[in-house]
Parts: structure tokens; C-alpha cells; sequence
């Protein structure tokens, strides 16, 4: 039995990191992308997050794009992408499942998001990241 269930996590994950190798992700090597959507709004899409949750049976699958204040610090996020990247794979892999299942797990975590990178950033809500935007969001 035990050997089935790790067969069947060892399976989810290989499937996962295999889903996150799309072309998209090779045209895209510097760590995310930076633009303004139809309202306006400058964003900074980093590339998918796949992190093992603090319990270490389960592992979240995550896209996050953030509403910056301005292209410029759409800019700036891709120049300090490590730091970001870093600070959010702390930051996931923390993280018990029963914490972020919830619609209110979820709204934690991006004010936590929010203000990790704007710290990263030296900056304030106002004038950095604004808000966050889950695209995906797997626990498995």
C-alpha cells in the first residue's frame, strides 16, 4: 500500500513539472513577464510556482500575476526576480493545505504575497504591487 501511494505522488509531481515545461515557459527564461492589460493596469506575470506544502504530503501548483502600480516597477520586479521568486517559494512551502483551501486562506495569502514582494521591493502597497491573481491554483 505504501508503495502505491508513492508511486502515485512520485507520478503527480513528474506530471506537474512536465505541465509547467510548455513552450511558453522556455520563451519566457527571465522569471516573468511584464505588461498592461485592457484596463490599464500595468501587470507582472511570474512563471508557475510547484512547491511541497510544510506537511510534505501534499504540494501546491500555483500561477500568480500582480497588478503593479506602474510599468516601472513591472520593471523593477523582473530585476530583482530571484528575490521574488525566493521569497515566494518561502513563503508557499510554509504553508499547511487546510491554510490556503479556503476562499479566506486564499485572501491571506495574497496580502502575505503583497507584502513580501513589496518589501522586496523597498516600497509600499501604493507604489509597488497592488494585488495578486491566482491563474492556477492546485493542492495536491
Amino acid at each position: 500500500m505504501q508503495k502505491f501511494s508513492f508511486l502515485k505522488l512520485f507520478c503527480s509531481a513528474l506530471l506537474c513539472v512536465l505541465c509547467s515545461l510548455t513552450p511558453a515557459a522556455f520563451a519566457n527564461s527571465g522569471g516573468g513577464s511584464a505588461s498592461a492589460s485592457a484596463g490599464g493596469a500595468a501587470t507582472a506575470a511570474l512563471e508557475p510556482f510547484t512547491v511541497n506544502l510544510s506537511s510534505f504530503d501534499r504540494y501546491l501548483q500555483v500561477s500568480v500575476t500582480l497588478q503593479v502600480a506602474g510599468p516601472e516597477v513591472a520593471e523593477k520586479i523582473k530585476a530583482v526576480m530571484p528575490m521574488v521568486r525566493h521569497n515566494m517559494i518561502m513563503l508557499l512551502s510554509g504553508k499547511e493545505s487546510s491554510q490556503i483551501q479556503s476562499a479566506d486562506g486564499k485572501h491571506d495569502l495574497i496580502e502575505e504575497i503583497k507584502e513580501r514582494v513589496n518589501k522586496v521591493l523597498e516600497t509600499k502597497e501604493k507604489n509597488g504591487v497592488t494585488d495578486v491573481f491566482f491563474v492556477n491554483f492546485v493542492i495536491q
